[in-house]
């Protein structure tokens, strides 16, 4: 229902009201007055043609009214006009209308004020930017004629004759008061260009959450259209000014500073909106790319680069020299995020990645290592001295790319929202479409380091499920062992025949744990002799596990965690013993007895690299691999005492080095990788591998 104000006769208290200055009036008052006269409604109309036609005719009367006052400006040729619909047809009657209770309202604030008021309930259905229109339009109709008369060529004597009438010639005499007049007109179309572009942005469909600045205006913007309508009534009821029959210099003056000031909040908020949403504009399309990426470069510079760097680079760190980001190309990226504090322990962990990725084998998973890259993109708010400082130094730890940019973060809200970024380090790992298909490595690095390679969540899964078969068993002995896999401590699991072997080993780690350099990396080392306790424990363990491996070598499709079983279960025959290293539930390492004492017993040899390298078991498994070189390569043998007899199946060798098809022997498989049992002859390597088969049923 709409609320319409009255113009019925004033009482005393309304005629107390009418004479106060709307000039000295609050912002809130106004808006209190003015919004009774607005009715929301889906009914719309053509005021932006509206608009461009008032445009035309007042660009052209101001133009026309500099060159008599200052005799400068703009040349009236120059102007381009804005084109309305084709088929717009103009509200002349209503635009007379209003002109006409303009033109013949008194001086006086109040009097403009009861006018405007008058207007605004006649537009009460029209959106708020098409009251102002609607009012500047009007004032147009008589401003637009009146200087179009004083243009009217000589030989046009109808116009000659209505320029007289209308006395347009006098304007000449009054120069300052043109000024003036002229000044104020200008800044009313420029007011209204303010509201009017604040309500296109306003009908974009923009959440005003996301631009306060737009929510703002909109609240401001009916007190704006009010001194719109206002001024205007001002200028049409002051023509005289024009004439030099009213000195309302003053008056004039007056809402020329009151307009400058709504029009200085007008366009601040306009500026502020504009911005706000060329950046949520500019944040959309980063969003898009991101989530429907083609190609790895153009997502890693919506993430990271302005809009202005056009070729953009990064730190190479092998060659210290800055190169383009073209490096990325079809690659694989490890995208290292984080800030600047404390980020020690990730750049060896990623020392140990970088390394791993220049090792063999060159070919993991169907993905080859060379197509990896890994991008450090720091995160900083503000660049200082101080951060600009410990960038640079961290930088030289890096081996690998760094991304150098000292402005904010183009994409900071991606890497917040879509990767999940909250100032902790991160590591997502990108596809070369560059599709995001791991959000976080970070921890799967941490576990397993190289071994976690290519970094898909799924090798995660396999790593981890790939040893629950040991623990189920061992739980099943020794149910104890539990708490020590709670802890997430590295574990020493180890056990054989040889007891002056197992003596030295549990001194040589007991050793290790209370050394000064595992304190420091905070590391917390436990083992565990398997059987000391308990003897019999250790063959119902084997049994199982021989139960478990006859279960799975029988089956159609191949179990991915045999190839572990059967290393532990030639282990088991080895001499002098076994051990397995994980951290937790994590298997880190297996290996024989001899090579494993050694490792651990050179501690001191290799123990910087506990703190250089991603861990202890980093650094151990390291050195390990290199000292068991140093070791005679013995045959794998694997005897099965609970196999079924009347099930035989050749399996291959669980030595990664070998992988030949084992001997079977009794219920035993052996194999020499590639030698004779008796005379460790070589075996060329395009010849084939003897297998004997022998069965000695019991």
């Amino acid at each position: 229902m709409a609320l319409v104000t009255s113009l019925s006769p004033a009482t005393p208290s309304s005629v107390q009201t009418n004479t106060l200055n709307p000039l000295g009036w609050t912002d809130d008052q106004i808006l209190e007055k003015v919004y009774i006269t607005h009715v929301h409604t889906a009914e719309r109309y053509d005021v932006e043609s509206l608009f461009n036609v008032t445009t035309n005719i007042i660009k052209r009367a101001t133009a026309l009214a500099d060159s008599v006052a200052v005799k400068t400006g703009t040349p009236v040729g120059l102007i381009e006009d804005k084109v309305p619909l084709s088929t717009f047809d103009p509200p002349f009657l209503k635009l007379k209308h209003i002109a006409s209770q303009m033109m013949n309202t008194p001086h006086g604030e109040h009097h403009a004020h009861n006018t405007a008021m008058s207007i605004l309930d006649q537009l009460r259905t029209y959106t708020w930017d098409g009251k102002a229109i609607m009012g500047l339009a009007a004032l147009a109709l008589e401003y637009g004629n009146f200087w179009h008369l004083v243009q009217t060529p000589t030989g046009d004597h109808l116009g000659r004759s209505l320029a007289q009438m209308s006395r347009v010639h006098i304007v000449e005499r009054n120069r300052q008061a043109v000024a003036d007049y002229n000044s104020l007109v200008k800044n009313l179309l420029i007011a209204v260009e303010c509201i009017t572009e604040l309500e296109r942005l306003s009908t974009k469909g923009y959440d005003l959450k996301d631009v306060p600045a737009l929510a703002e205006a909109m609240q401001e913007t009916p007190v704006a259209v009010y001194w719109a309508i206002v001024t205007t009534v001002v200028c049409a009821n002051h023509f005289d000014f024009l004439l030099g029959e009213s000195d309302s210099r003053y008056e004039i003056a007056n809402f020329d500073d009151k307009l400058a000031a709504v029009i200085s909040k007008l366009k601040a908020n306009l500026t502020r909106s504009r911005k706000k949403i060329g950046d949520l504009e500019d944040y959309w399309r980063r969003k898009k790319l991101l989530q429907t990426p083609t190609e790895i470069v153009e997502v890693l510079k919506v993430l990271i680069y302005h809009n202005e760097v056009h070729d953009p680079h990064v730190y190479d760190g092998i060659t210290r020299q800055m190169v383009s980001i073209e490096v990325f190309r079809k690659k694989h990226v490890l995208l290292f995020i984080s800030g600047l504090d404390s980020i020690r322990d990730e750049v060896r962990l990623l020392q140990s990645i970088y390394e791993g990725l220049q090792e063999d084998p060159r070919e993991v998973k169907g993905y080859r290592k060379e197509d990896f890259r890994i991008l450090w993109v720091p995160v900083v708010d503000e660049w200082n001295l101080l951060h600009r400082a410990e960038y640079d130094n961290l930088k030289l730890e890096m081996p690998w790319y760094v991304a150098e940019y000292f402005y904010p973060l183009a994409g900071i809200r991606l890497i917040r929202e879509d990767l999940n970024y909250k100032n902790k380090p991160i590591i997502p790992v990108l596809n070369p479409q560059g599709r995001v298909v791991n959000y976080n490595a970070m921890h799967m690095i941490f576990v397993w380091g190289i071994d976690a390679f290519p970094f898909r969540p799924s090798d995660d899964d396999v790593l981890t499920q790939k040893w629950n078969w040991f623990w189920a068993e061992m739980k099943k002995v020794n149910p104890k062992l539990q708490d020590l896999i709670k802890a997430d401590s590295f574990i020493f699991i180890y056990g054989g025949s040889d007891k002056k072997w197992l003596q030295d080993f549990t001194q040589t780690v007991e050793k290790i744990k209370r050394h000064e350099i595992i304190k420091r990396a905070d590391a917390v080392i436990e083992h565990y002799p398997f059987g000391r306790e308990d003897h019999r424990i250790v063959p119902r363990f084997w049994i199982g596990i021989e139960s478990l491996f006859a279960n799975m070598i029988q089956k159609t499709q191949k179990d991915p965690t045999i190839e572990e079983i059967k290393s532990l279960l030639c282990l088991k025959q080895q001499q002098p013993g076994w051990v397995l290293l994980s951290k937790g539930s994590n298997v880190k390492l297996l290996g024989g007895g001899d090579p494993m004492l050694a490792t651990a017993a050179d501690f001191e040899i290799w123990k910087e690299k506990v703190l250089e390298k991603a861990g202890f078991d980093v650094a151990f498994k390291e050195y390990y691999e290199q000292k068991r070189r140093n070791y005679p390569q013995e045959c794998s043998h694997m005897q099965l005492a609970n196999y079924p007899a009347d099930i035989l199946h050749p399996i291959n060798c669980p030595d990664a080095a070998c992988g030949r098809s084992m001997e079977i022997a009794s219920v035993s498989y052996k194999c020499c990788h590639g030698q004779t049992a008796h005379h460790k002859a070589e075996v060329p390597e395009s010849g084939d591998v003897m297998i004997e088969k022998k069965l000695y049923a019991s």
